[in-house]
């Protein structure tokens, strides 16, 4: 009978992925490229192709808000990020902000369409993204959005934005 092997990988070994940092969150590599701090390498490609293709474009200068801050008047007692648990109640909630990485515009300074970069998105962006879209269609701005992943995808959808 054949010795079955019961040797385990060395912990030494790490599998292939996106790197983490301290807390477990993937870390992306930032850069600056033409005095601009990018947040990611996906970007700065982004950034580069957008540019050969001369579109007009804006790089996380357009804010959105996509849900309207209030008053809450009553108590509510929440955990800190200390470890505290303390009243936040009796008062104002801050808007909920979104900025996209590109927004595009035309020769009379439209928004034509948004490129958001996302190669890891985190647990909070699925929402923020269905705001977004909810907000512009509240506001009766329909345009094409893309959510590339990677370049392949950034590459695909500047072939889309140039035939609109």
């Amino acid at each position: 009978m054949a010795k079955r092997n019961t040797r385990t990988r060395s912990n030494t070994v790490r599998k292939a992925g996106p790197k983490k940092g301290s807390r477990g969150k993937i870390k992306a590599i930032q850069k600056v490229v033409d005095g601009i701090q990018f947040k990611s390498m996906l970007e700065v490609f982004t950034y580069r192709k957008l540019l050969e293709f001369e579109l007009r474009f804006e790089y996380e200068q357009k804010k959105f808000v996509v849900m309207q801050g209030f008053d809450y008047p009553e108590c509510s007692w929440e955990t800190l990020p200390s470890g505290d648990y303390k009243d936040k109640g009796n008062g104002k909630v801050r808007d909920i902000t979104y900025t996209p990485d590109f927004v595009g515009y035309d020769a009379d300074g439209r928004i034509k369409w948004v490129i958001e970069c996302k190669g890891f998105a985190n647990e909070r962006f699925p929402n923020t993204w269905k705001l977004f879209k909810q907000t512009l269609v509240r506001e009766g701005t329909i345009i094409p959005l893309y959510l590339p992943k990677n370049q392949k995808q950034v590459l695909e959808s500047i072939e889309k934005i140039l035939a609109l």
